[in-house]
């Protein structure tokens, strides 16, 4: 049995700014074990979208969120690290981006400007916010949840497409907590946050919560000294998206309804309750803002009933489409989801390759989760019986963040064999540093170049297979005169067999 790949709209190198869209799967599944759904992968991949792209340079605005409450005085050198580091994010602005600089206590603050707007990025306006970041000192309590509230009310009546927060804190939500809960419902959807820990007072479940709700990531700067760099990264990764925001279509023929959606890489995020109905068979899902050059891979679930419908053929239980919102930037064709039903009703014997891939990356985390939970309860051998479990699953799927950290917990002689045991000294915040980094996953892996690093990990490459780029037909059914790419087997729209020998439209890049 086969892997279905389909792939379009991605051209060689010099071919200019492109989206892509690449399916696989393995479409025969038993007719028995149809309750387990039919299971496809999907890339979604951004190349040479640069802010010279027309469109491709969207409104920006950023708020960078400081705890200033009285435990980022001991030591001192937290508050004079959190200063240094909100200056040199502020002058990372692209110009013209719309900023805030923002004191968090158990009240939230405006530092620049004094009053409760967005101000736009120049050299006086960057000059001016570092002036009134070097006079930030530490006093208070904690409202995590006031702070957020300040940064919607910032981003409320900004027009532009792309909003973000970087928060830093050493403590947790000690105020409120209840309006935490409330300003993660207000906030979901309207910003992206990415949540940064200092020192050793913060909470990882609660700064990965913030993250997760507002699609941001969540880490720990262990020493004073690196807050500098990991604000200028944040910030050049914030910089760097360009495309506002690309739209998932799912086009569902009768018979078949949504199971799920989900996003598997760089992280795993649920989106089936983000999903736009748009009619009886259209659903469509929002992305967040995308960089210039970005890969993101996603799993998506149909549910079909094989009653009366044919054998070891393949069936087209709908199409996967992108639309992008730029100018000249082409969307790429349109790609099928199929089912081959085979008689029987043995449970699937055969995973693709990608799903084993992440399901190996989900099973690492519930592991991670359970080591964090252990630990937390000073169950040290639980704790080092989950870690060592870990070493050969992150070994397996080469994912180096995840074993760099594992090293630090850990005396590790043999990863491939999980061959480790427990240090008997290492600093307690990696293992929160593993509960914020259990979504996280690696890339899987199909270009003819990455073989060779992926067959290191452990896994095993589909071929690909493409039809020529530009070319189109049109569907020979009925009542139906939609075209599809010139290597789809079934028209995009109802379905029909596209007959082998048609010819060709010729020439069309890209949409149905």
């Amino acid at each position: 049995m086969g892997e279905h790949t389909t792939t379009g709209g991605e051209g060689g190198p010099d071919s200019g700014p492109a989206v892509a869209l690449i399916v696989s799967q393995e479409p025969e599944l038993a007719v028995g074990a149809a309750g387990e759904g039919v299971h496809a992968f999907f890339d979604i991949r951004t190349r040479g979208i640069g802010p010279a792209v027309p469109g491709a340079a969207p409104d920006v605005a950023e708020v960078i969120v400081v705890d200033c409450s009285g435990s980022m005085g001991s030591p001192r050198s937290k508050i004079a690290a959190a200063r240094d580091a909100a200056i040199s994010a502020v002058r990372g602005l692209r110009e013209g981006t719309r900023f805030a600089v923002v004191e968090g206590r158990e009240e939230a603050r405006m530092i620049y400007p004094q009053d409760e707007r967005l101000e736009r990025a120049d050299h006086d306006t960057r000059a001016e916010a570092a002036a009134a970041i070097r006079r930030l000192y530490p006093n208070g309590g904690t409202s995590i949840g006031a702070w957020l509230g300040l940064a919607r009310r910032l981003f409320t009546d900004f027009p532009g497409d792309i909003r973000h927060v970087l928060l830093l804190t050493d403590g947790w939500n000690a105020h409120r907590p209840e309006l935490l809960a409330h300003e993660l419902d207000a906030c979901e959807g309207l910003f992206l946050c990415d949540t940064r820990g200092i020192g050793d007072g913060w909470n990882a479940r609660e700064l990965k919560q913030i993250a997760d709700r507002l699609h941001g990531t969540s880490d720990v700067v262990l020493r004073d000294t690196d807050l500098t760099a990991e604000f200028e990264a944040v910030i050049r990764a914030s910089m760097a998206r360009t495309v506002p925001g690309l739209a998932i279509r799912l086009h569902l023929m009768p018979g078949s309804t949504l199971r799920f959606l989900k996003q598997v890489h760089p992280a795993e995020r649920e989106l089936t309750g983000s999903a736009r109905r748009l009619d009886a068979r259209t659903v469509e899902f929002p992305t967040d803002a995308w960089g210039s050059d970005e890969t993101r891979q996603y799993h998506l679930c149909l549910e079909a009933d094989p009653a009366g419908r044919s054998r070891d053929e393949d069936l087209q239980l709908g199409y996967v489409d992108v639309l992008v919102p730029l100018e000249g930037v082409p969307a790429p064709d349109p790609a099928p989801v199929l089912v081959r039903w085979i008689p029987g009703d043995r449970a699937s014997t055969v995973v693709s390759r990608i799903g084993e891939h992440f399901g190996l990356h989900h099973e690492l985390g519930v592991v991670l989760a359970g080591a964090y939970e252990a630990y937390q309860e000073r169950d040290l051998t639980t704790a080092e019986a989950r870690l060592v479990e870990a070493v050969p699953m992150a070994h397996r799927l080469d994912d180096r963040a995840k074993l760099r950290v594992l090293a630090e917990i850990l005396d590790i002689t043999d990863p491939a064999a999980g061959l480790a045991r427990l240090k008997k000294v290492f600093d307690p915040r990696h293992m929160s540093r593993l509960i914020m980094l259990g979504d996280d996953s690696t890339l899987y892996r199909e270009d003819s170049e990455d073989r060779e690093d992926s067959a290191s990990a452990g896994l095993r490459l589909p071929g690909r297979q493409a039809g020529p780029p530009g070319a189109v037909r049109t569907c020979p059914g009925p009542d139906c005169d939609a075209r599809s790419p010139a290597h789809a087997r079934f028209c995009v729209r109802c379905a029909h067999p596209m007959a082998a020998d048609a010819d060709t439209d010729g020439g069309r890049e890209s949409g149905t």
